[in-house]
């Protein structure tokens, strides 16, 4: 996993320049690696059922909220020309 890290928060909603930079960051990194999935902090737990969950500490969970529902939408409609995988949609 390579994990991106945006300050914001909702007293300073994500920009439009973060979601290019997120956008310009992931297209190099396709490049260079095997990238299949785009995921946000929030999601993570929707892999729970699948075999890419690695989770050692069964009693560890924690409950993101970044980088929040319409900046990861837009990201993935932005790289839509990727043709990476969905993500699981239920756990």
């Amino acid at each position: 996993a390579i994990g991106i890290e945006n300050v914001g928060g909702p007293e300073a909603p994500l920009t439009k320049a973060q979601l290019k930079a997120n956008e310009n960051l992931i297209r190099y990194l396709r490049k260079k690696y095997p990238l299949e999935y785009v995921i946000g902090h929030n999601e993570y737990q929707l892999f729970q059922e699948t075999e890419l969950w690695k989770e050692a500490d069964p009693d560890y969970r924690t409950v993101k909220t970044d980088p929040g529902d319409s900046f990861i939408k837009k990201l993935r409609k932005n790289l839509s020309d990727l043709n990476l995988k969905p993500i699981p949609t239920s756990y």
